[in-house]
């Protein structure tokens, strides 16, 4: 339930409708708040120089010229980010259009004038049916102007921020920041059943050895967005069953591929498991897009994409490539905390209920890092901050295994740069960064060897 809650939240933070509506809303309920207040006396209590109205007619005119000039601004603003956004999908990829989307100063600033001008439309409406010697609205026609003064400097403070948003060093820290979160909140709920997987040694099943009527199928075609885990365990708790799911987050799966197998004990062998596959099933989201908040290797993705536009030969910015490594590196050791690819959940009486695949640092490292050293094979300068990346993980994971697959990437560099680039000194130095991040390593494990 609660990542079915994650991807609704997810699909309305990155709208551009849903923070304007909310806007539209308080602005109609104001303006009918502000029509009806008794706003004599208080406008008496005001210096000399606070405006003040005689006639509704005089109200009526002014909030008409208001509403007129605001959607005026917000067809500006919006032309601004259409703009932004096709910019955007042009330099830095079409899946960081989202972040555009669900940014929050862009929201809100829409949602400021579409605030604004249901405000001045809900007060044209009232005092549209408002005779001569009905109260004077004052409130209203002091409200309208505070929010038309207000929506002008958000005007100019959203094309500054959309300026400056669609800068490559912004984009980046912006995604790698995103990136961060998912690997935190997903550690929250994973931590342990990696934990337990590690120290058990629990093993999966290979899909083609699971009995059809064991296994359990996808229940359509699409990426999985997200496995409620939580949900699972109870269901298996409560029919004492074991679950197998060879599946994770971002995996793409066709309408009855086989993704699992249910074991059930010796005492419910005449239990219906097809009632049980139904409920397994449920627990599982599948869609038509990936959610980058459940999906780490999504998010890694989001970045690798900047990186390979800008190694492409009609933008060719090595520059942003080089940030992109290096923000990557920075992600990476808090996706060290994957030390395994299966996670294991007990009940509990400590009883093994499922046992899972997942995301371990090895995918998340060949995701980030492949096909930026693919794209940039006869690029040392873009080689060599990648060879720097490895250096400064490798001392910091918590395995050998880790340590061993930061050294295969360090391999594959090495024999990238040894194929592909022509000049000696460019790939000599290439060699040493390499050799650094090897240095652990006995002479025979060198990459030059291998």
């Amino acid at each position: 339930m609660f990542h079915r809650f994650i991807r609704i939240w997810e699909f309305l933070g990155h709208s551009l409708w849903f923070i304007p509506l909310l806007y539209a809303i308080g602005g109609a309920t104001v303006a009918l708040l502000a029509i009806r207040l008794p706003g004599e006396d208080m406008i008496a209590s005001l210096p000399d120089f606070w405006p003040r109205f005689g006639t509704v007619q005089t109200v009526q005119d002014l909030t008409s010229t208001l509403l007129a000039t605001l959607v005026t601004m917000t067809t500006f603003a919006l032309s601004v980010t259409m703009v932004v956004l096709t910019l955007a999908a042009g330099s830095l990829g079409p899946r960081t259009i989202r972040n555009f989307m669900g940014d929050p100063k862009t929201q809100n600033a829409l949602g400021s004038f579409v605030g604004s001008i249901l405000f001045l439309i809900t007060a044209l409406v009232i005092m549209g049916g408002q005779g001569k010697e009905d109260q004077v609205p004052q409130i209203a026609a002091i409200t309208g102007i505070i929010l038309f003064v207000v929506s002008l400097f958000v005007l100019i403070l959203f094309v500054h921020h959309l300026g400056r948003s669609i800068v490559a060093d912004q984009v980046i820290q912006k995604v790698g920041g995103n990136l961060e979160e998912t690997i935190a909140s997903s550690l929250e709920t994973l931590s342990r059943p990696i934990d337990h997987a590690a120290e058990a040694g629990c093993t999966l099943p290979d899909a083609g050895t699971i009995n059809p009527d064991r296994a359990i199928k996808a229940a359509k075609s699409g990426y999985v967005q997200g496995i409620d885990y939580e949900g699972l365990l109870e269901v298996a708790t409560k029919a004492d069953i074991h679950i197998a799911l060879t599946i994770h987050a971002g995996q793409h799966v066709i309408a009855e591929d086989i993704i699992g197998e249910i074991s059930i004990n010796a005492a419910n062998a005449t239990d219906d498991i097809g009632e049980y596959r139904n409920f397994i099933t449920e627990q599982i989201l599948i869609g038509n897009q990936r959610t980058a908040m459940l999906d780490i290797e999504f998010a890694l993705r989001q970045l690798v994409e900047v990186a390979l536009r800008a190694l492409s030969p009609g933008i060719n910015d090595p520059f942003t490539a080089i940030a992109v490594i290096y923000r990557l590196g920075r992600a990476m050791p808090q996706a060290m905390n994957f030390h395994s690819p299966l996670g294991l959940w007990r009940d509990e009486q400590g009883q093994e209920r499922i046992c899972a695949h997942l995301s371990d640092f090895g995918e998340m490292l060949d995701a980030a890092f492949n096909q930026i050293r693919q794209s940039a094979s006869t690029k040392p300068y873009v080689l060599l901050p990648m060879a720097e990346v490895l250096e400064s993980l490798i001392g910091q994971a918590k395995t050998a295994k880790q340590q061993d697959t930061l050294r295969d990437h360090a391999r594959l560099i090495g024999r990238t740069a040894a194929r592909n680039i022509a000049e000696a000194a460019d790939r000599r130095a290439v060699e040493r960064a390499v050799n650094r991040v090897l240095r652990q390593q006995q002479a025979k494990d060198d990459y030059s060897a291998a």
